[in-house]
């Protein structure tokens, strides 16, 4: 019986910049040439059912997407060998390596390296292959600690590792690692500072610096998303005030400032160092500021470790129907008691216009409770959240499958291209003006192919995310069943956690609540609560033959329609969500 084989290829980041030797499309070329010569010797040996790749990603774990789909395959019975070029693409951890056999083993799969064949049905056989992957595991952790003592080389000379630059810096030209001083900018960092020694409030400094023309930098990355929206937070401020880059120091190992630095290497110990750029920031005034942060901290520690606690189990999940921002616990003292209630985060520079104000705290919170102890178990109703399930589930998996088969298509064709390249070269090794044209031919289609093949993952991602209808189902019953258990004797931090296992959002609309449950890889949404009564089951039956869909924008309120069937409403991420009643 002929191998149904999967023809794994990895790079590293570093490896990326390596066009020929090693690449993906080089792996795949030796991986198709060695099938082709092993079907010549031994008719039907094998066919390669599919190539997993995974680009950028380091053998140190196996948190990577393709090999991750290629563990599903292989407990699917799809593919039962792995084939590789070389061991150090599959694994360069010994522990996961071990695991790995064990996967195999357990679904009659085999693994096959193209430059490391070894039997290892013989000891000598998996002696040998144990010892090629403690080398690649050596080989990783030395290299890893090679750059890390290079960085941190850098460092202690003020150098910087990358990153974007400071507001009131610029990267210098001649030198990446060194920051040279923005004279437009600079004034605004000092106005910062004074701002804040005026004022004493992180908050009323990002207030007055939002109604200036100070702006924050705009950089790249996670780390610069208050600057992307282009107003100041208290985080961004905070994050401006604390940092030493602006008195002209360097802080090395910044990640490791509250370990016990005994314990670590001399690379990894945290320490703050002469920069090699100047500062723009007085350091009397600099610390000024760092002590005045600190006065502060320890008094709102102090007035929230003394104040009294109140218990908003629905914080973290409730959010508003019309805005679709959160909606978190808040109180306020009356004459006579303090009334709690769930109202919209404020956030400094936002102006929220929503006609949503606020909801009664004890409404919103028995209504759901009532809904999830109670009305959830009706007869019936998970059969009716099945059915509804097997309906999106058909429709949206047509369309996946579809688009998947037309991107692999393509893939197919570059893939002609490479080859067809690839044989090119070979063919004119000595003429190394042709081989210039060839390669650079080549860096433009495995860059089209780079792309075809993420947007090919993340399509077979989705895929494999819709879960069997009752599957969902049981997920959702277990959870259901787990909350109705355990919610009467919970503490106050286990009934949060306990609505958060069974509900990823509840949304507030003027139609009712509605519930989004967290199942297997779906949320599902269950009828409206109408919001008026709330807290009677009774009224929420009154809406069970309404069928509402809704689309859902985390900037845009969400479109409420009657709608005669139930709808899969894509939200831009890997699952979707469905609408039962």
């Amino acid at each position: 019986m002929p191998h149904k084989i999967g023809a794994y290829v990895r790079v590293s980041t570093e490896e990326q910049a390596q066009v020929m030797d090693g690449s993906l499309d080089s792996q795949q070329y030796r991986l198709k040439n060695f099938v082709q010569s092993k079907n010549i010797q031994e008719k039907n040996w094998g066919k390669i059912v599919d190539t997993y790749i995974d680009d950028g990603f380091s053998a140190k774990d196996t948190r990577r997407p393709a090999y991750q789909r290629m563990l599903r395959d292989i407990r699917a019975g799809k593919i039962d060998l792995i084939l590789v070029t070389d061991l150090s693409r599959l694994s360069r951890n010994i522990s996961d390596f071990c695991g790995l056999l064990e996967e195999l083993e357990s679904h009659r799969a085999k693994f096959l390296s193209v430059k490391e064949q070894f039997d290892t049905s013989t000891p000598v056989g998996e002696m040998m292959i144990y010892n090629m992957i403690n080398l690649a595991q050596f080989e990783r952790k030395q290299t890893s600690e090679r750059v890390s003592m290079n960085f941190n080389s850098r460092a202690l000379r003020g150098l910087l590792n990358g990153g974007n630059a400071l507001l009131g810096y610029d990267k210098d030209p001649a030198n990446p690692g060194k920051l040279v001083v923005n004279t437009d900018e600079a004034p605004g960092v000092r106005k910062a500072f004074s701002l804040y020694l005026e004022t004493g409030s992180l908050q009323t400094t990002a207030v007055k610096l939002n109604a200036t023309s100070i702006r924050p930098k705009v950089g790249k990355g996670r780390k610069a998303r208050h600057a992307i929206e282009g107003r100041w937070t208290v985080s961004s401020v905070r994050n401006l005030l604390t940092n030493l880059a602006y008195v002209g120091k360097r802080e090395v190992n910044k990640k490791n400032k509250d370990e016990p630095q005994e314990v670590l290497k001399p690379w990894q110990r945290y320490q703050v160092v002469k920069a090699s750029w100047q500062g723009i920031v007085e350091e009397k005034h600099f610390l000024t500021a760092q002590k005045l942060i600190e006065e502060n901290w320890k008094k709102e520690r102090s007035r929230i470790a003394e104040g009294e606690r109140r218990f908003f189990p629905l914080s973290g999940v409730l959010r508003c129907g019309d805005c679709g921002r959160a909606l978190i616990g808040q109180a306020s003292h009356g004459r006579n008691e303090v009334h709690r209630y769930y109202g919209h985060k404020m956030v400094v520079g936002e102006t929220i216009n929503c006609k949503t104000k606020r909801l009664r705290a004890d409404e919103v919170e028995s209504a759901a409770i009532a809904h999830l102890t109670e009305i959830l178990f009706r007869s019936g109703h998970f059969d009716l959240v099945e059915d509804n399930l097997k309906k999106s589930i058909g429709a949206e998996g047509s369309d996946l499958v579809s688009e998947r088969d037309r991107v692999q298509r393509e893939i197919v064709g570059v893939e002609g291209e490479i080859e067809g390249a690839m044989k090119l070269m070979e063919q004119v090794s000595q003429n190394p003006d042709v081989i210039n044209l060839v390669q650079e031919r080549l860096e433009k289609l495995a860059a089209q192919k780079r792309l075809l093949v993420s947007d090919r993952d993340n399509l077979l991602l989705k895929i494999d995310e819709i879960n069997d209808a009752r599957a969902s189902r049981s997920v959702i019953e277990s959870n259901a069943h787990e909350f109705k258990k355990g919610w009467t004797k919970a503490s106050q931090a286990m009934k949060r956690r306990l609505i958060r296992r069974l509900v990823d959002s509840l949304v507030y609309t003027r139609e009712g609540l509605y519930a989004y449950y967290v199942t297997a890889k779906e949320r599902i949404i269950v009828q409206p609560i109408p919001p008026k009564k709330m807290a009677s089951e009774e009224n929420s039956e009154a809406t069970s033959n309404n069928v509402y869909s809704i689309k859902k924008n985390p900037k845009c309120p969400p479109r409420i329609s009657e709608d005669g069937g139930v709808l899969r409403v894509g939200i831009g991420g890997n699952s979707s969500r469905i609408i039962t009643t």
